[in-house]
């Protein structure tokens, strides 16, 4: 690929920061950056109308869509259209919160870090379940993500007309993404610790010997001096 997936998100995200440290937060509250483009392309009407947030948003509307249909294209291309399973639940997530937010639109405005939070929860769970499946060789099933329930529930309840006063929907979210990082803390925890095991290494220690890896060591050369 032409950038790596994660190191071109910290990569844009310390620019945004720098920016806003040169230029301050109301920068991108501005219409510097694209004023100049309208001007020479002659759409009066859109003069001062295009913030520079709205530019940032636009491209990476644009990256994800492109990203969205080349990965997928390839895929299908490869591996055929049952490989599509597996994006069902991403599939499911992106739309119920779109649908969530589309039938509250205060909701962001309300709680916008707690929406963030369990927005980024369960994508996180996803994909670290994802990896984990591959590495392991299971499948990756809609049917296996129960983090993913209560967000679908409320987006299909929505749908339907029910009503939720805003305190207490506020508060389920709240209550809702606290409990989804608690088990993602312990879900990745006990991964990294059987992962591990298993390897007989540490997570960020590549020098100090482990324990079970000296157990082998020991067992080996007690086994090597028992024969000669």
């Amino acid at each position: 690929p032409q950038f790596n997936g994660a190191s071109d998100g910290i990569f844009l995200g310390a620019t945004l920061h720098f920016v806003s440290f040169l230029w301050g937060p109301m920068f991108w509250q501005s219409t510097t950056l694209a004023d100049g483009a309208i001007d020479r392309l002659g759409f009066a009407s859109l003069q001062g109308r295009v913030r520079n947030m709205d530019l940032v948003l636009f491209a990476a509307i644009i990256t994800l869509v492109q990203e969205a249909v080349l990965k997928t294209s390839f895929v299908v291309r490869n591996y055929g259209l049952q490989t599509l399973r597996t994006a069902m639940p991403h599939v499911l997530l992106v739309a119920s919160v779109l649908a969530m937010v589309h039938l509250d639109p205060t909701i962001l405005l309300r709680s916008p870090r707690t929406m963030m939070h369990l927005m980024s929860g369960l994508f996180t769970e996803q994909t670290t379940q994802l990896m984990l499946d591959h590495m392991i060789e299971e499948k990756f099933e809609l049917r296996n993500r129960w983090c993913l329930v209560p967000t679908v529930f409320v987006a299909a309840m929505m749908a339907l007309g029910v009503s939720f006063k805003a305190e207490n929907l506020d508060t389920f979210l709240f209550v809702y993404t606290v409990g989804l990082w608690i088990y993602l803390a312990f879900k990745i925890s006990v991964v990294l610790y059987e992962v591990c095991d298993v390897l007989g290494i540490w997570c960020f220690d590549i020098v100090t010997p482990h324990p079970k890896k000296l157990s082998e060591v020991e067992r080996d050369t007690v086994g090597t001096k028992k024969t000669n």
